[in-house]
């Protein structure tokens, strides 16, 4: 009898609609490639956003070492939530799952879920320190820091309420993901929306906090744009907020749970590597120009080389004169070849920080560091 009862399905359809738990329809593949796109951006971030701290500019700060665990749990979350497709599947109906099936889908959701917040707890203070070091001034704490200390301990407070809930909110814990066993759980379908909500404030007031300072900085009209963009990224951490905060009203509401538990879960991770991406994009464009430069000069040096080695060769093996003087031409050749690209890289390279860069130089152009205005 236990077993029929397991294999049965979780809910009735809907009227006019077959259950399908034999083969359920599903959108895995779907779900495989938004994830593998998102690991790769984010991996190449932060990976620069590293290079740029410890080797670049060789001065590391607390946040840089917080981004190498906070990056470990975003993998982490990954790892849950793609796991999640060997059980029945993501975007499958509640109906085409079977009692039995819905432990093992959701135990990989309730871990993915803790980590997803857990990420979400690191990366906004993150974020708030890098900018208040940015954009940061001689004086006393201005209305500008106060309001980064005021956004990072309410984030903090959230998500440490959220990671709380979820993990003593059924008794005994394993009833949060199997509801064949004996237990309870309190009455959470709320919390996701009030969550939600904030999440959402508190991810736009970081969105626009930077912007008035930005636009007040004395450099160019397109040069402003350009920097405002960088910081503009965190646009799709908002849109995805406030997305899975009108999903949460739609989850409380529905009986088709599984559905759009995999629907606000895509959402939670673009949250979540667009928030990866807003902390380590101001760090990117001057590291990756160096790395670039020094990729080309170390192509053009082999290049040259191979040149000099060949003329050495012809000038070592040549009997006549016309062959002699033919070698030297060669050679001749060959220095102005080298010294041109002596020059480039002189001229044209960007050398490692010896440490005494700044956040503000590497994530400003030019002159805008020393324009920073007074903040009231």
């Amino acid at each position: 009898m236990a077993e029929i009862y397991l294999d049965a399905p979780a809910i009735d359809p809907p009227p006019g609609v077959t259950a399908n738990i034999d083969d359920p329809p599903n959108h895995n593949g779907a779900v495989i490639a938004i994830y593998t796109v998102s690991i790769f951006i984010t991996t190449i971030f932060v990976l620069i956003r590293l290079y740029a701290k410890f080797v670049f500019l060789k001065a590391p700060r607390l946040e840089d070492y917080l981004l190498i665990p906070t990056f470990g749990v975003y993998l982490g979350h990954c790892v849950f939530w793609l796991m999640m497709i060997h059980t029945t599947g993501h975007f499958v109906h509640l109906w085409d799952f079977t009692v039995g099936g819905m432990a093992p889908y959701y135990r990989n959701g309730f871990y993915a879920t803790i980590l997803y917040e857990a990420v979400m707890l690191a990366i906004k203070p993150m974020i708030l320190l890098e900018w208040m070091r940015i954009f940061a001034s001689a004086g006393p704490r201005t209305a500008f820091d106060w309001t980064c200390y005021a956004l990072a301990t309410i984030n903090i407070l959230l998500y440490l309420g959220s990671i709380l809930t979820d993990s003593v909110s059924c008794h005994p814990r394993e009833y949060w993901w199997d509801r064949t066993i004996e237990g309870y759980c309190a009455d959470t379908r709320k919390l996701p929306i009030v969550t939600g909500v904030l999440n959402a404030v508190i991810d736009l007031f970081i969105l626009l906090l930077p912007q008035g300072i930005i636009w007040r900085l004395q450099m160019s009209t397109r040069k402003r744009l350009g920097v405002s963009i960088v910081f503009l990224v965190g646009t799709i951490s908002v849109g995805a907020a406030i997305t899975r905060t009108v999903l949460s009203f739609t989850y409380a509401g529905s009986s088709d749970v599984t559905f759009n538990f995999s629907l606000a879960g895509t959402f939670t991770l673009i949250e979540m590597t667009a928030a990866i991406v807003v902390f380590a994009a101001p760090t990117v464009p001057k590291p990756t120009y160096h790395l670039v430069k020094v990729a080309g000069s170390s192509v053009g040096r082999l290049i040259g080389s191979n040149r000099s080695g060949s003329g050495a060769y012809a000038s070592d093996t040549a009997a006549s004169k016309a062959n002699a003087y033919h070698s030297i031409n060669d050679q001749g050749r060959n220095s102005v070849v080298m010294m041109k690209l002596r020059s480039s890289r002189s001229k044209g390279s960007v050398r490692p920080s010896t440490g005494a860069d700044s956040e503000a130089e590497l994530a400003l152009p030019g002159r805008a560091t020393r324009h920073l205005i007074q903040r009231n």
